[in-house]
């Protein structure tokens, strides 16, 4: 009965926090909103991003903290390990996220292709615009900055989604409820990218819920999404220049 409260009490931090973070994102992230007099830089919109989840987890930190919950626990830090075969099983484990996620991807264009030849999602086709077009023309500044947000989103949403948020669900409800909720919690601030493009964050989150459920280790679920991030967003990058 006391995992159940502690679980309800995390539960509703995190409701509170998100929407506070969802409400912020379609105000200030244009990649949301899509408004914007200029075409800002990809540091702008990195910035951004960085201080919509700093603020998401700032609040969550002081509703948890006021609910009476110890911070170390409750955000996964006691779940840190730093050792050589931790590092490892993440790469090894990003690796395997990312190539699972690249045919599903395929999979989804073909369906598209096949099925939709008309669809066109101008908020898509306009994000899209957005990032890449944003990015400096050298390859190495903008490997940096694709490796600097990898860094970013891997170590946030990882403490916040993982760690925090399925910890949570896991004391109120089953193993497969859990980890399905919270993917769906992860997938809905990747709707900005449009629908068929946040499927893939969406069986992400299914993939990573499910190894910090079974390693329960935040540091392999953290070097995991860096590598399946950094490799996809490299690829793509790759591509768009190409063209």
């Amino acid at each position: 009965m006391e995992d159940s409260w502690l679980g309800l009490h995390g539960f509703f931090a995190f409701l509170i926090a998100y929407v506070i973070f969802l409400l912020l994102a379609y105000k200030i992230d244009p990649r949301f909103s899509r408004k914007y007099k200029k075409l800002p830089s990809f540091y702008q919109l990195m910035w951004i991003s960085t201080l919509e989840t700093t603020v998401l987890l700032l609040v969550l930190i002081v509703l948890t903290f006021l609910f009476g919950q110890n911070l170390i626990t409750a955000f996964g830090l006691d779940s840190i390990f730093l050792s050589g075969e931790q590092f490892l099983l993440g790469f090894a484990a990003g690796i395997l996220f990312f190539l699972v996620c690249l045919p599903i991807d395929m999979l989804i264009s073909l369906f598209r292709s096949k099925f939709l030849p008309n669809y066109k999602s101008e908020r898509e086709e306009e994000v899209k615009k957005l990032v890449f077009a944003s990015l400096p023309k050298s390859m190495r500044k903008s490997f940096g900055l694709l490796l600097a947000t990898s860094i970013k989103a891997a170590i946030f949403e990882e403490i916040i989604f993982r760690a925090y948020l399925l910890s949570v669900l896991l004391l109120i409800t089953s193993p497969v409820v859990a980890i399905i909720v919270q993917a769906l919690f992860f997938f809905l601030p990747h709707l900005y990218q449009g629908v068929f493009n946040a499927i893939s964050p969406f069986i992400g989150g299914l993939i990573l819920g499910l190894i910090f459920y079974l390693t329960g280790s935040l540091t392999i679920v953290i070097i995991s999404h860096f590598t399946g991030d950094l490799t996809g967003l490299s690829i793509q990058t790759l591509m768009g220049k190409k063209k």
